[in-house]
């Protein structure tokens, strides 16, 4: 499959800021191009938290050109491409606001979100944040550099297109339940998730491979919600909830009258006193006292299900 993944950095708030962009180029899912252009943005004016985010600076791009004067180097990357872009609906903003910025005419384009597949095709993740996804796949990149975000991208897509062995976008759509967008005639169509069941990655986390306490199965989690408090010694978080998940539960970010279980790192959890109690034990033990019935467990309770 050919596509061409971008990526644009800002130097503040407005979507007209672009200050970088990255481009990845794939062709026959391969990558074969990769370039890079900071861009002196439309107004000159870098907001602290932009700078901490990617750590581009006015004095870096003060002699660099701007994007209309790069754009004639830009456009054949894009012009007539199948575009992706993670969370695409950022991504593209910025590249109309800018291009409405300067007058220039939209390019032809069909486009689609990395991340959108990602939170479909890896549903069993605790985000689909480009970090997070490129860490279960193995890949190791400077997150907020847009030429490397650009590449975390297109890595996503080819890595499922790899696992369906898909070979064109609409085979792709409709496998993994995503809407494709489109960019013309100075209008546009926004793409996002199709109404339907995605197909679910089967690959197992790379760490946790590794460990083969987490290789066996349980029916203990099914149809549960669990929710987490505290760092375990065992394993990672997210490995853990990877666990919970692929033996038929689900995973939650707060305790409420939905959860079922609760795990914890503090080993006496029946016998802590309230003040040591974390905010999530807390709500637990009030929940229980009024019959919710929640299990808590500590990590020794939990690594019995999972060995």
């Amino acid at each position: 499959m050919n596509f061409v993944a971008i990526d644009f950095e800002t130097a503040n708030e407005k979507r007209n800021s672009a200050c970088s962009i990255g481009i990845t180029v794939v062709e026959d899912n391969k990558i074969i191009e990769e370039r890079y252009w900071l861009i002196k943005p439309y107004e000159m004016r870098f907001e602290p938290i932009n700078i901490w985010i990617h750590g581009i600076k006015e004095e870096d791009v003060e002699n660099e050109k701007t994007f209309l004067e790069l754009w004639s180097e830009i456009k054949p990357y894009l012009d007539g491409k199948l575009v992706v872009a993670h969370n695409a609906s950022f991504d593209m903003s910025v590249l109309r606001k800018t291009l409405d910025s300067y007058n220039i005419p939209y390019p032809t384009l069909d486009y689609f979100c990395s991340m959108i597949i990602s939170r479909n095709f890896y549903s069993y993740l605790e985000n689909s944040k480009l970090n997070t996804i490129n860490n279960h796949l193995g890949y190791k990149f400077n997150h907020h550099n847009a030429s490397a975000d650009a590449s975390a991208s297109a890595n996503i897509v080819l890595e499922i297109i790899k696992e369906l062995k898909v070979e064109d976008i609409k085979e792709l759509s409709k496998l993994v339940c995503f809407k494709i967008g489109k960019i013309h005639n100075n209008d546009y169509t926004s793409a996002g998730k199709l109404q339907g069941t995605s197909i679910i990655s089967t690959r197992v986390n790379k760490n946790v491979c590794n460990n083969k306490t987490l290789i066996n199965t349980t029916d203990f989690f099914r149809d549960k919600i669990v929710v987490f408090t505290g760092g375990l010694s065992s394993m990672s978080r997210l490995d853990a909830m990877q666990f919970v998940k692929q033996n038929g539960g689900s995973t939650g970010s707060s305790v409420t009258k939905k959860t079922n279980i609760l795990i914890t790192a503090v080993k006496n959890v029946h016998d802590i006193s309230y003040t040591n109690m974390s905010t999530k034990l807390k709500r637990a033990k009030q929940l229980n006292e009024f019959g919710q019935g929640i299990d808590l467990l500590n990590e020794e309770e939990f690594l019995s299900y999972v060995k």
